[in-house]
Protein backbone atom coordinates (compact mmCIF):
# COMPACT_ATOMS: atom_id res chain seq x y z
CA UNK A 1 0.00 0.00 0.00
CA UNK A 2 1.22 3.34 -1.04
CA UNK A 3 1.65 5.69 1.92
CA UNK A 4 -0.62 9.04 2.13
CA UNK A 5 1.63 11.76 2.29
CA UNK A 6 -0.45 14.66 4.50
CA UNK A 7 2.12 17.82 4.72
CA UNK A 8 1.11 21.27 6.05
CA UNK A 9 3.32 23.78 4.08
CA UNK A 10 3.24 26.60 1.60
CA UNK A 11 3.15 25.66 -1.67
CA UNK A 12 5.28 28.94 -2.19
CA UNK A 13 8.99 28.16 -0.66
CA UNK A 14 9.58 26.32 -4.25
CA UNK A 15 9.73 22.88 -2.99
CA UNK A 16 9.50 19.99 -5.57
CA UNK A 17 6.17 18.30 -4.62
CA UNK A 18 5.11 14.69 -6.04
CA UNK A 19 2.80 12.33 -5.63
CA UNK A 20 3.55 8.48 -4.44
CA UNK A 21 1.67 7.24 -7.30
CA UNK A 22 2.90 7.14 -10.97
CA UNK A 23 0.97 8.82 -13.47
CA UNK A 24 -0.96 11.32 -10.72
CA UNK A 25 -2.44 14.05 -12.11
CA UNK A 26 -2.28 17.19 -9.33
CA UNK A 27 -4.20 20.31 -8.90
CA UNK A 28 -2.73 23.54 -7.21
CA UNK A 29 -3.77 26.63 -5.97
CA UNK A 30 -1.67 29.04 -3.47
CA UNK A 31 -1.32 26.92 -0.50
CA UNK A 32 -2.62 23.63 -1.60
CA UNK A 33 -1.75 20.56 -4.10
CA UNK A 34 -3.65 17.77 -4.61
CA UNK A 35 -2.72 14.52 -6.39
CA UNK A 36 -5.70 12.22 -7.94
CA UNK A 37 -5.49 9.42 -10.95
CA UNK A 38 -6.37 10.18 -14.11
CA UNK A 39 -9.67 9.17 -16.15
CA UNK A 40 -12.07 9.46 -13.25
CA UNK A 41 -13.90 12.41 -12.76
CA UNK A 42 -15.52 11.65 -9.65
CA UNK A 43 -11.96 11.65 -7.97
CA UNK A 44 -11.16 14.53 -9.97
CA UNK A 45 -13.87 16.48 -8.78
CA UNK A 46 -13.60 15.77 -4.83
CA UNK A 47 -10.12 16.14 -5.27
CA UNK A 48 -10.20 19.72 -5.96
CA UNK A 49 -12.71 19.95 -3.58
CA UNK A 50 -10.41 19.43 -1.05
CA UNK A 51 -8.43 22.37 -1.91
CA UNK A 52 -11.63 24.69 -0.90
CA UNK A 53 -10.91 24.70 2.66
CA UNK A 54 -7.90 27.22 2.68
CA UNK A 55 -5.53 25.48 4.28
CA UNK A 56 -1.86 24.91 3.56
CA UNK A 57 -1.62 21.28 2.61
CA UNK A 58 -1.09 18.62 0.30
CA UNK A 59 -3.30 15.84 -0.44
CA UNK A 60 -1.67 12.28 -1.89
CA UNK A 61 -4.09 9.22 -2.20
CA UNK A 62 -3.60 5.40 -1.22
CA UNK A 63 -4.48 2.98 -3.71
CA UNK A 64 -5.43 -0.47 -2.40
CA UNK A 65 -6.11 -3.37 -4.49
CA UNK A 66 -8.96 -4.93 -3.69
CA UNK A 67 -10.25 -8.19 -5.25
CA UNK A 68 -10.62 -7.50 -8.87
CA UNK A 69 -10.89 -3.51 -8.46
CA UNK A 70 -8.82 -0.43 -6.46
CA UNK A 71 -9.56 1.36 -3.73
CA UNK A 72 -8.50 4.82 -3.51
CA UNK A 73 -8.34 6.96 -0.54
CA UNK A 74 -7.36 9.91 0.70
CA UNK A 75 -6.96 10.87 4.67
CA UNK A 76 -10.36 11.51 5.47
CA UNK A 77 -11.64 8.13 4.19
CA UNK A 78 -13.44 9.07 1.36
CA UNK A 79 -13.34 5.79 -0.65
CA UNK A 80 -13.45 5.66 -4.46
CA UNK A 81 -13.94 1.88 -6.01
CA UNK A 82 -12.48 1.60 -9.51
CA UNK A 83 -10.94 -0.16 -12.11
CA UNK A 84 -7.46 -1.31 -12.88
CA UNK A 85 -6.68 1.90 -14.95
CA UNK A 86 -8.98 4.03 -12.51
CA UNK A 87 -12.08 4.18 -14.70
CA UNK A 88 -15.60 3.96 -12.67
CA UNK A 89 -16.48 0.89 -11.22
CA UNK A 90 -20.05 0.17 -12.72
CA UNK A 91 -22.20 -2.16 -10.69
CA UNK A 92 -25.51 -3.87 -11.49
CA UNK A 93 -27.21 -6.38 -9.95
CA UNK A 94 -27.14 -9.49 -12.27
CA UNK A 95 -27.38 -12.48 -10.40
CA UNK A 96 -28.60 -13.93 -7.54
CA UNK A 97 -31.65 -12.70 -7.51
CA UNK A 98 -34.10 -14.59 -5.61
CA UNK A 99 -31.35 -14.16 -2.99
CA UNK A 100 -31.45 -10.23 -2.99
CA UNK A 101 -35.40 -10.80 -3.10
CA UNK A 102 -35.45 -12.14 0.07
CA UNK A 103 -33.18 -10.11 2.38
CA UNK A 104 -35.11 -7.04 0.49
CA UNK A 105 -37.96 -8.36 1.98
CA UNK A 106 -36.60 -9.36 5.34
CA UNK A 107 -35.23 -6.02 5.64
CA UNK A 108 -38.12 -3.80 4.58
CA UNK A 109 -40.13 -5.60 7.16
CA UNK A 110 -37.53 -5.69 9.82
CA UNK A 111 -37.42 -1.45 8.85
CA UNK A 112 -41.32 -1.35 9.48
CA UNK A 113 -42.16 -0.27 5.81
CA UNK A 114 -45.34 -0.57 5.76
CA UNK A 115 -45.85 -1.57 1.83
CA UNK A 116 -43.78 -4.98 2.56
CA UNK A 117 -46.59 -6.32 4.13
CA UNK A 118 -48.52 -6.66 1.81
CA UNK A 119 -50.23 -8.77 -1.30
CA UNK A 120 -49.35 -6.60 -4.02
CA UNK A 121 -45.54 -5.88 -2.54
CA UNK A 122 -45.06 -9.71 -2.50
CA UNK A 123 -46.39 -10.02 -5.77
CA UNK A 124 -43.81 -7.67 -6.99
CA UNK A 125 -41.14 -9.15 -5.64
CA UNK A 126 -42.22 -12.34 -6.59
CA UNK A 127 -39.51 -13.95 -9.11
CA UNK A 128 -41.26 -13.95 -12.25
CA UNK A 129 -42.40 -10.68 -11.14
CA UNK A 130 -39.41 -8.87 -9.46
CA UNK A 131 -37.99 -6.41 -11.77
CA UNK A 132 -34.07 -5.03 -10.66
CA UNK A 133 -33.59 -3.43 -14.31
CA UNK A 134 -33.82 0.45 -12.60
CA UNK A 135 -31.67 -0.70 -9.54
CA UNK A 136 -28.83 1.55 -8.27
CA UNK A 137 -25.80 0.42 -7.16
CA UNK A 138 -23.26 2.15 -4.86
CA UNK A 139 -20.55 1.09 -2.88
CA UNK A 140 -19.10 2.09 0.38
CA UNK A 141 -16.45 0.63 2.75
CA UNK A 142 -17.91 -2.80 3.37
CA UNK A 143 -20.91 -3.06 1.70
CA UNK A 144 -23.04 -2.48 -1.61
CA UNK A 145 -25.91 -0.15 -1.45
CA UNK A 146 -28.85 -1.17 -3.88
CA UNK A 147 -31.26 1.58 -4.15
CA UNK A 148 -34.78 0.53 -5.48
CA UNK A 149 -36.46 3.21 -7.56
CA UNK A 150 -39.98 0.88 -7.22
CA UNK A 151 -40.02 1.43 -3.81
CA UNK A 152 -37.91 3.88 -2.67
CA UNK A 153 -35.91 1.97 -0.49
CA UNK A 154 -31.76 1.49 -0.13
CA UNK A 155 -30.95 -1.87 0.57
CA UNK A 156 -27.51 -2.44 2.06
CA UNK A 157 -25.60 -5.84 1.94
CA UNK A 158 -22.17 -6.85 2.96
CA UNK A 159 -19.50 -7.90 0.64
CA UNK A 160 -19.73 -11.30 1.66
CA UNK A 161 -23.19 -11.41 0.32
CA UNK A 162 -22.83 -8.47 -2.77
CA UNK A 163 -20.03 -9.56 -4.56
CA UNK A 164 -22.02 -12.87 -6.08
CA UNK A 165 -25.09 -10.74 -6.50
CA UNK A 166 -23.35 -7.82 -8.74
CA UNK A 167 -20.30 -10.01 -10.02
CA UNK A 168 -17.53 -8.36 -8.85
CA UNK A 169 -14.47 -9.88 -6.66
CA UNK A 170 -14.72 -7.72 -3.50
CA UNK A 171 -11.73 -10.18 -1.82
CA UNK A 172 -13.69 -11.48 0.65
CA UNK A 173 -15.36 -15.42 1.13
CA UNK A 174 -18.32 -15.58 0.02
CA UNK A 175 -20.85 -16.12 2.95
CA UNK A 176 -23.42 -19.11 2.92
CA UNK A 177 -27.01 -17.47 2.56
CA UNK A 178 -29.95 -19.02 4.54
CA UNK A 179 -33.03 -17.40 4.31
CA UNK A 180 -34.42 -14.89 7.52
CA UNK A 181 -37.69 -14.59 8.24
CA UNK A 182 -38.96 -11.44 10.29
CA UNK A 183 -41.61 -11.69 12.46
CA UNK A 184 -43.11 -7.87 13.85
CA UNK A 185 -45.04 -9.07 17.45
CA UNK A 186 -46.72 -5.51 16.85
CA UNK A 187 -48.53 -6.53 13.98
CA UNK A 188 -51.33 -9.03 13.84
CA UNK A 189 -50.75 -12.56 13.66
CA UNK A 190 -52.56 -15.64 12.49
CA UNK A 191 -51.52 -19.37 12.13
CA UNK A 192 -53.40 -21.27 8.95
CA UNK A 193 -53.13 -24.87 10.28
CA UNK A 194 -54.37 -28.11 7.91
CA UNK A 195 -55.02 -31.76 9.33
CA UNK A 196 -55.07 -34.97 7.82
CA UNK A 197 -52.60 -34.42 5.19
CA UNK A 198 -50.20 -35.26 3.36
CA UNK A 199 -52.17 -35.09 -0.27
CA UNK A 200 -49.57 -33.46 -2.62
CA UNK A 201 -52.46 -32.40 -5.32
CA UNK A 202 -53.90 -30.18 -2.25
CA UNK A 203 -50.41 -29.63 -0.54
CA UNK A 204 -48.65 -28.12 -3.32
CA UNK A 205 -51.15 -25.47 -4.19
CA UNK A 206 -51.04 -24.64 -0.61
CA UNK A 207 -47.29 -24.50 -0.85
CA UNK A 208 -46.88 -22.21 -3.24
CA UNK A 209 -49.17 -19.63 -2.80
CA UNK A 210 -47.82 -19.22 1.07
CA UNK A 211 -44.41 -18.78 -0.42
CA UNK A 212 -45.63 -16.50 -3.29
CA UNK A 213 -46.61 -14.47 -0.50
CA UNK A 214 -43.49 -15.58 1.69
CA UNK A 215 -46.26 -16.92 4.18
CA UNK A 216 -45.79 -19.81 6.48
CA UNK A 217 -48.64 -22.79 7.90
CA UNK A 218 -48.68 -25.52 10.15
CA UNK A 219 -49.29 -28.97 8.88
CA UNK A 220 -50.62 -31.95 10.99
CA UNK A 221 -50.16 -34.87 9.63
CA UNK A 222 -51.59 -38.66 9.50
CA UNK A 223 -48.84 -41.40 9.95
CA UNK A 224 -50.20 -44.10 7.89
CA UNK A 225 -50.24 -41.49 4.88
CA UNK A 226 -46.39 -40.96 5.10
CA UNK A 227 -44.04 -42.76 2.95
CA UNK A 228 -41.09 -41.82 1.13
CA UNK A 229 -42.54 -39.82 -1.28
CA UNK A 230 -44.31 -37.40 1.20
CA UNK A 231 -41.35 -37.43 3.44
CA UNK A 232 -39.49 -35.65 0.08
CA UNK A 233 -42.63 -33.15 -0.21
CA UNK A 234 -42.24 -32.47 3.50
CA UNK A 235 -38.39 -31.24 2.92
CA UNK A 236 -39.69 -29.23 0.20
CA UNK A 237 -42.16 -27.79 2.91
CA UNK A 238 -39.79 -27.52 5.48
CA UNK A 239 -37.17 -25.70 3.37
CA UNK A 240 -40.07 -23.24 2.61
CA UNK A 241 -40.36 -22.53 6.29
CA UNK A 242 -43.59 -24.49 7.02
CA UNK A 243 -43.89 -26.47 9.93
CA UNK A 244 -45.09 -30.24 10.81
CA UNK A 245 -46.98 -31.83 13.60
CA UNK A 246 -48.66 -35.28 14.58
CA UNK A 247 -51.69 -35.98 13.77
CA UNK A 248 -52.01 -39.28 15.37
CA UNK A 249 -50.75 -42.66 13.49
CA UNK A 250 -54.36 -42.90 11.90
CA UNK A 251 -56.23 -40.55 12.83
CA UNK A 252 -57.65 -42.14 15.97
CA UNK A 253 -59.78 -41.05 18.72
CA UNK A 254 -57.00 -40.80 21.55
CA UNK A 255 -60.38 -40.98 24.16
CA UNK A 256 -60.40 -44.36 23.59
CA UNK A 257 -57.24 -45.58 24.59
CA UNK A 258 -55.07 -45.47 27.62
CA UNK A 259 -52.44 -42.82 27.85
CA UNK A 260 -49.43 -45.05 26.95
CA UNK A 261 -51.51 -45.67 24.06
CA UNK A 262 -52.80 -42.32 22.78
CA UNK A 263 -48.79 -41.32 23.57
CA UNK A 264 -47.72 -44.13 21.17
CA UNK A 265 -50.17 -43.08 18.24
CA UNK A 266 -49.11 -39.52 19.01
CA UNK A 267 -45.39 -40.25 19.15
CA UNK A 268 -45.43 -42.61 15.84
CA UNK A 269 -45.69 -39.86 13.65
CA UNK A 270 -42.91 -37.76 15.36
CA UNK A 271 -40.30 -40.94 15.38
CA UNK A 272 -40.87 -42.15 11.74
CA UNK A 273 -40.31 -38.70 10.50
CA UNK A 274 -37.16 -38.09 12.74
CA UNK A 275 -35.78 -40.91 11.97
CA UNK A 276 -35.99 -40.72 8.02
CA UNK A 277 -35.49 -36.93 7.60
CA UNK A 278 -34.24 -35.98 10.77
CA UNK A 279 -36.90 -33.31 11.41
CA UNK A 280 -38.39 -32.75 14.92
CA UNK A 281 -42.16 -32.37 15.52
CA UNK A 282 -42.74 -30.56 18.75
CA UNK A 283 -46.53 -30.24 18.42
CA UNK A 284 -49.37 -32.42 18.22
CA UNK A 285 -53.45 -31.89 17.10
CA UNK A 286 -56.45 -34.73 18.85
CA UNK A 287 -58.54 -35.63 15.47
CA UNK A 288 -61.45 -34.22 16.37
CA UNK A 289 -60.21 -32.18 19.04
CA UNK A 290 -61.04 -34.84 21.33
CA UNK A 291 -58.34 -35.08 23.90
CA UNK A 292 -56.63 -37.99 26.26
CA UNK A 293 -56.16 -35.99 29.80
CA UNK A 294 -54.28 -38.69 30.65
CA UNK A 295 -51.71 -38.73 28.06
CA UNK A 296 -51.40 -34.91 28.34
CA UNK A 297 -50.06 -35.66 31.94
CA UNK A 298 -47.05 -37.68 30.47
CA UNK A 299 -45.85 -36.52 27.94
CA UNK A 300 -44.30 -32.41 26.84
CA UNK A 301 -45.91 -32.43 23.27
CA UNK A 302 -47.72 -29.27 22.98
CA UNK A 303 -51.63 -29.75 22.12
CA UNK A 304 -52.65 -27.47 19.61
CA UNK A 305 -56.62 -26.96 19.07
CA UNK A 306 -57.95 -23.72 17.13
CA UNK A 307 -60.22 -20.84 17.34
CA UNK A 308 -61.61 -20.47 13.95
CA UNK A 309 -63.09 -22.99 12.09
CA UNK A 310 -63.39 -22.84 8.29
CA UNK A 311 -65.56 -26.02 8.12
CA UNK A 312 -63.98 -26.66 4.90
CA UNK A 313 -64.20 -30.91 5.35
CA UNK A 314 -68.42 -30.29 5.80
CA UNK A 315 -68.89 -27.71 3.27
CA UNK A 316 -66.07 -28.45 0.49
CA UNK A 317 -67.12 -25.34 -0.73
CA UNK A 318 -64.19 -22.29 -1.54
CA UNK A 319 -66.67 -19.30 -0.57
CA UNK A 320 -67.97 -20.95 2.66
CA UNK A 321 -64.50 -21.84 3.55
CA UNK A 322 -63.33 -18.45 2.72
CA UNK A 323 -66.56 -16.34 4.73
CA UNK A 324 -65.82 -18.45 7.25
CA UNK A 325 -62.41 -17.78 7.73
CA UNK A 326 -62.72 -14.10 7.12
CA UNK A 327 -65.44 -13.58 9.61
CA UNK A 328 -63.76 -15.44 12.45
CA UNK A 329 -60.09 -14.05 11.94
CA UNK A 330 -58.61 -12.35 14.97
CA UNK A 331 -55.16 -11.54 16.44
CA UNK A 332 -53.59 -14.25 17.38
CA UNK A 333 -55.88 -16.66 15.76
CA UNK A 334 -55.47 -19.99 14.65
CA UNK A 335 -57.62 -21.28 11.68
CA UNK A 336 -58.41 -24.95 11.22
CA UNK A 337 -58.16 -26.06 7.59
CA UNK A 338 -57.47 -29.58 5.81
CA UNK A 339 -55.32 -30.08 3.10
CA UNK A 340 -57.35 -32.96 1.36
CA UNK A 341 -59.84 -30.51 -0.39
CA UNK A 342 -59.52 -29.18 -3.61
CA UNK A 343 -61.59 -26.27 -2.32
CA UNK A 344 -59.56 -25.98 0.58
CA UNK A 345 -56.78 -25.11 -1.75
CA UNK A 346 -59.28 -22.77 -3.75
CA UNK A 347 -59.72 -20.54 -0.62
CA UNK A 348 -56.51 -20.78 0.22
CA UNK A 349 -55.47 -18.59 -2.99
CA UNK A 350 -57.58 -16.33 -1.90
CA UNK A 351 -57.68 -15.98 1.72
CA UNK A 352 -53.65 -15.13 1.83
CA UNK A 353 -53.10 -12.06 0.12
CA UNK A 354 -57.06 -11.25 1.21
CA UNK A 355 -55.46 -11.64 5.14
CA UNK A 356 -52.48 -9.82 4.50
CA UNK A 357 -54.19 -6.48 2.97
CA UNK A 358 -56.24 -7.13 6.72
CA UNK A 359 -53.13 -6.61 7.93
CA UNK A 360 -52.53 -10.06 9.24
CA UNK A 361 -49.05 -12.15 9.18
CA UNK A 362 -49.53 -15.76 8.38
CA UNK A 363 -46.92 -17.74 10.62
CA UNK A 364 -46.50 -21.34 11.97
CA UNK A 365 -47.84 -22.12 15.16
CA UNK A 366 -44.02 -22.10 16.81
CA UNK A 367 -44.08 -18.58 15.62
CA UNK A 368 -47.42 -17.52 17.05
CA UNK A 369 -46.69 -19.01 20.28
CA UNK A 370 -43.61 -17.32 20.56
CA UNK A 371 -44.46 -13.84 19.69
CA UNK A 372 -47.61 -13.65 21.35
CA UNK A 373 -45.41 -15.13 24.67
CA UNK A 374 -48.02 -18.62 25.08
CA UNK A 375 -46.79 -21.09 27.11
CA UNK A 376 -49.57 -23.01 28.01
CA UNK A 377 -49.23 -26.37 27.35
CA UNK A 378 -52.48 -26.78 25.59
CA UNK A 379 -53.74 -24.04 23.06
CA UNK A 380 -56.08 -23.05 22.69
CA UNK A 381 -58.28 -24.14 25.16
CA UNK A 382 -61.87 -25.07 23.98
Amino acid sequence: MKKIVFVLLLILCGCQISSDNEGALSYKNEKCVVFYPDNNEEIAKYAKNLCSSGEELIYDYTVTDKGTYKIVSYIDNQLFYVNDDYSPLLLKVQDNIGMLRDILRYQMKKDGIDEAYTADFMIKTAEENFDVSDTVCKINEDSVSIYFPSFDYQLKLPFEYAQSIVKVDFGVEDKHFDKKIYVDPNRPLLALTFDDGPYWPVDSIIYETLSTYDCRATFFFVGDRIGSKQLEDMKYGIALGNEYGSHTENHQDLRKYSSTEALYYVTEVLDYVYDHIGYEMKTYRPPYGFRNYEMEEITDLRAILWNIDSKDWSNRDEEITYQNVMNGVRDGGIVLMHSLYPSSAAAVQRLVPDLLDKGYQLVTISELLEYKNIEEKIYPEH
